[in-house]
């Protein structure tokens, strides 16, 4: 029973968004809402397509500042290692 009331907890919220998108995207364009209505799969197309671009630059920016930091680790290591140590194979 639980189950089911979570199921129709988030249809209840999920209706509840795409009406105030309907709503809002209708007042600040003129459309109807049927015509906001089809626009919806598009939108949510893009929506998708934008965040996952974003993401992915997130992902980028992380890997470049991991691997910047990683030299720097590296170079502070090499900086501490004493001259006359026997190296470690």
């Amino acid at each position: 029973m639980r189950l089911l009331g979570t199921l129709i907890f988030g249809t209840v919220l999920a209706g509840a968004g795409v009406a105030y998108y309907v709503r809002e995207r209708s007042a600040s364009t003129g459309q109807s809402y049927v015509e906001v209505l089809r626009q919806l799969p598009g939108d949510a197309r893009r929506g998708y397509g934008e965040a996952r671009r974003r993401a992915q630059l997130a992902i980028d920016d992380g890997l470049r500042a991991a691997r910047v930091r990683e030299r720097q680790v590296d170079h502070a290591l090499v900086a501490a290692t004493p001259r006359d140590a026997e190296p470690s194979a």
